[in-house]
């Protein structure tokens, strides 16, 4: 593991709510199995079917525990009271791909609406810059304008909109928003 790596592993952010709520974003670590599986297993179906795989399954969870290599996936967990309840995460690009990165949220519901996506996001952007990233792509159903929001507020730009990108479990298609956030202006470069 290069410097960076070793010192994203120990990164940590701890943010005080305005309502007092103590939140610390950190990186997954290998004890956070169990923690894991319960965010998920609390989630309701129509959050869980918008997942590539299935995070109800205990042993998909604990690959992504066991697996963990921070320079293909950064995931990163936000703890409240000793408890998980969001994970974010950056997929990297590899090859001629490497200066991308694809980021995916999730967020108990009960936690919502309080600003934690909003630090999660900016966790993200954070870590991108830190390892030299030149753009984050998010994939938003378009049918949550306010996380598309979120991401807008942040600098995301909607770049197009995939028509029926996303199929669901009764056979209705979802419209999906790709997100871009540069890093690095080429706007200039010939």
């Amino acid at each position: 593991m290069t410097d960076i790596w070793a010192q994203l592993a120990r990164y940590r952010q701890v943010k005080v709510l305005p309502d007092g709520l103590r939140v610390l974003l950190r990186p997954l670590s290998g004890g956070d199995a169990e923690q894991l599986a319960n965010l998920f297993a609390r989630a309701p179906h129509e959050d869980l079917e918008r997942f590539r795989s299935d995070p109800t399954d205990r042993q998909v969870v604990e690959g992504w525990v066991k697996d963990l290599d921070l320079s293909k996936v950064f995931p990163v967990v936000v703890v409240v009271n000793g408890r998980i309840i969001g994970d974010a995460t950056i997929h990297f690009g590899a090859k001629f791909q490497r200066h991308l990165g694809w980021v995916r949220l999730f967020l108990d519901r009960e936690f919502r609406r309080r600003g934690i996506g909003t630090l999660m996001i900016r966790t993200l952007i954070d870590i991108a810059r830190r390892v030299g990233l030149h753009q984050l792509h998010a994939l938003v159903p378009a049918d949550q304008p306010q996380v598309i929001k979120a991401f807008e507020h942040q600098g995301f730009k909607n770049e197009f909109v995939h028509q029926d990108y996303a199929i669901l479990h009764d056979g209705r298609t979802l419209d999906v928003a790709e997100l871009v956030l540069y890093l690095v202006d080429h706007s200039g470069e010939f």
